[in-house]
């Protein structure tokens, strides 16, 4: 500031901040509030404490917009460590409805420099309801084209839902009306409710909207702007508002996965109500760890905060597979719905298949996505400058939420006794509730036969718990349909599955002797360096070449050596000479094609076995491998033998032509027809050699449409 400026001030340069925010008076407040407020003189930084700071004396005067409302002191000695005074709020002079108010103050020296600081004052008093159960009525609204009425409403303590009807009259043509209802809930969320209404013509509606007890509604009522332009007539709005509620002791309810029953408490505050509960497990939740974590430091230039800080980058992977298409959501608790509280930058995760497609991507609001069946890969990816932190979530636990189809859905029952759902009797239907009365009651556990086929140890199922029923509606049976719209979360922790004692007996804990262990290690360990070995260079082939002889020598007949050497060369590339690279690759794939006994693995998927039996699990995942490496060796090998045909044709007359089939069974079509026996030819993952098959049997129209279902497909 120049010295002429300072000098003509009658005091040294200075901000003032106060210790205070905009108050809400509600509907408890019924003695006049006092609030303290804190005013300190900010001054700039080069201020000398000598010099400036210590002489700082200012005598203030606060006037008040509206004295009677809001009480402040008449004057305000300031010095320069600040000083605080109290303000008196009396609020019940005031209409229903939002006011706004303010203290300030002036320079007792300088009153033309303005207001120093303000202080602002906002009263919302709202209507309170009257009656059992509590109503509140707003009539003779008047709307027309764009114009907004706002009502606030002191919803009672004890309600959680609302019954809202409302009566139109006065307009000759169409009307539409946006209804908007909030609460502000200290710590969370507002509770919000919208809804968009047509009237065609004068007449009557009925809503349902959650409520949070004992805080206050802002409800807000707009006709659209283009809604009636047309017209001069103005719509007349009545609006009815029932509050009911039923309190639940135990809003979230656990089922731990034993025999018993969950005791569950209800009562009502405002008047009678009919409880008529109602359960139902809808998702099942399965928890995951990853399986790989990437923890890497981003780009200086643009990844680095003002401070010098470096931020790090942390990948989490994770690997699910589902049995058939279903409905999913990732979920990790730490990361999800958080982004002004959270401590972590960024969030975002993509959900792909084997073949890299990208099925779901989303970030910290996850969706639900509807997947096929198949194995998949999900990314976390977050961002921190602490290394610290990013390390502690090197293990962090995905959830992932799956919908069940409507016919796995499982309905609970409720028993007045605790061991009602055990012995089988005491069922608990309804109940009537009076004002201040209580009802306890019980909801038991699901019985083993209903669970998901699908479901493991371990897993949580999730559903929805409610308890009231609405009171209005045209007839009886739609009364009796129509349940409260608020529900509470239910969950229930699946057990582990029975133990046969006979097969518990018959199975050691470990089948292999520590040698024989050690030696498979090693030979896995051999696998896994074969695979990593680079072959970029005519030497480093050869010396992968003799590695492979060496291997298969030592290990003969391995599939899963021989499976890993058929998918290096595919993945690898070849030689010059391509004829010779495929042929190789049908070379091996033979090879993988005679280690499996096929014999023993059609035997085995012929027979259905026990889905509870863990050794048969662990027998059919070894089965399963196996038929994954044979179909996939009968592919790739079908894909070399048409590679070839292709490329011989070529050399004789010149230029490429499509493979077309001869009179006998020829290699191609054997190979094919075994692949028929194992998989489903037509899945995307055989999509190519497919097309393949149906153009050398000259079905181009059929080749072209499989073509076009693969590219769709992904």
């Amino acid at each position: 500031m120049p010295n002429a400026l300072q000098n003509f001030c009658t005091m040294p340069p200075s901000t003032y901040r106060w210790k205070s925010g905009t108050q809400a008076i509600t509907a408890l407040s019924s003695n006049n509030p006092k609030w303290t407020i804190q005013i300190e003189p900010s001054f700039h930084e080069g201020a000398n404490n000598l010099e400036e700071l210590v002489p700082f004396e200012e005598c203030i005067q606060l006037f008040s917009t509206e004295s009677s409302v809001a009480h402040a002191p008449e004057y305000l000695l300031l010095t320069h460590n600040g000083r605080s005074f109290n303000i008196v709020v009396d609020p019940t002079k005031l209409n229903h409805g939002l006011h706004f108010y303010e203290v300030y103050g002036i320079d007792c020296k300088a009153p033309w420099r303005g207001p120093l600081f303000r202080i602002p004052i906002t009263i919302t008093k709202p209507l309170a309801p009257l009656g059992q159960p509590p109503l509140i009525s707003i009539s003779d609204l008047s709307f027309s084209p764009g114009h907004i009425e706002r009502r606030f409403v002191a919803v009672p303590i004890g309600a959680t839902w609302a019954e809202a009807t409302v009566r139109t009259a006065g307009f000759d043509t169409a009307r539409r009306f946006f209804i908007d209802a909030v609460q502000i809930c200290p710590l969370k969320r507002p509770i919000k409710w919208e809804s968009v209404v047509n009237f065609s013509s004068p007449s009557l509606k009925s809503f349902l909207i959650p409520v949070k007890g004992g805080l206050t509604m802002e409800l807000a009522v707009a006709q659209f702007w283009s809604s009636g332009i047309g017209s001069h007539e103005t719509t007349h709005f009545d609006f009815e508002i029932a509050f009911h509620g039923i309190d639940i002791i135990r809003e979230t309810v656990m089922l731990d996965g034993s025999e018993a029953s969950a005791r569950i408490e209800a009562k009502s505050l405002l008047g009678s109500e009919k409880l008529v509960p109602s359960a139902s497990l809808t998702k099942i939740k399965t928890s995951y760890r990853p399986v790989d974590s990437n923890l890497s430091v981003l780009t200086p230039n643009r990844d680095k905060l003002p401070s010098g800080k470096q931020i790090l980058g942390l990948t989490l992977t994770y690997k699910f597979k589902l049995d058939e298409g279903a409905e999913i959501k990732p979920r990790v608790p730490l990361l999800n719905n958080r982004i002004y509280d959270t401590k972590f930058e960024s969030q975002f995760y993509t959900i792909s298949d084997s073949n890299k497609r990208i099925y779901a991507f989303g970030d910290v609001y996850p969706k639900y996505v509807k997947i096929p069946k198949g194995e998949y890969t999900l990314q976390i990816y977050t961002r921190h400058e602490s290394v610290q932190l990013l390390e502690k979530m090197k293990q962090l636990v995905l959830f992932l939420e799956r919908k069940l189809d409507k016919k796995e859905h499982i309905h609970l029952s409720f028993f007045s006794q605790p061991d009602g759902h055990f012995i089988g009797n005491g069922t608990f239907k309804s109940s009537v509730l009076v004002p201040g009365g209580a009802e306890a009651f019980y909801v038991g556990a699901p019985s083993r036969e209903k669970l998901p086929k699908s479901s493991s140890t371990g897993s949580v199922l999730l559903g929805s718990i409610s308890y009231g029923t609405v009171s209005f509606g045209s007839s009886k049976d739609e009364q009796k349909n129509r349940q409260s719209p608020v529900s509470y979360q239910i969950s229930y922790l699946i057990p582990p599955v029975k133990v046969d004692d006979d097969k518990g007996k018959e199975i050691p804990i470990f089948t292999k002797s520590i040698t024989e262990r050690l030696k498979d290690e090693v030979r896995d360990t051999k696998i896994r360096f074969l695979s990593g070995l680079r072959r970029d260079t005519e030497e480093e082939r050869l010396e992968w070449k003799e590695l492979c002889t060496s291997l298969k020598e030592e290990y003969p007949k391995y599939t899963p050596l021989l499976a890993k050497i058929l998918e290096s060369l595919v993945t690898g590339g070849g030689d010059e000479d391509k004829i010779a690279h495929k042929k190789e690759i049908v070379a091996v794939a033979n090879e993988v094609i005679d280690s499996v006994d096929k014999d023993e693995l059609a035997k085995y998927f012929s027979v259905k076995l026990d889905p509870d039996d863990e050794e048969a699990e662990k027998i059919k995942k070894k089965m399963e491998i196996a038929r994954d490496q044979l179909a996939e060796a009968l592919y790739r090998k079908g894909l070399a033998l048409a590679n070839i045909e292709i490329s011989e044709a070529k050399q004789v007359s010149g230029e490429e032509q499509p493979p077309t089939r001869s009179g006998q069974l020829d290699d191609f079509e054997e190979n094919f027809k075994e692949l028929k026996k194992w998989v489903d030819v037509k899945s995307i993952k055989y999509g190519m050699l497919l097309v393949v098959w149906e153009r050398r049997n000259q079905r181009l129209g059929t080749a072209l449409k499989s073509s076009f279902l693969r590219f769709d497909s992904g």
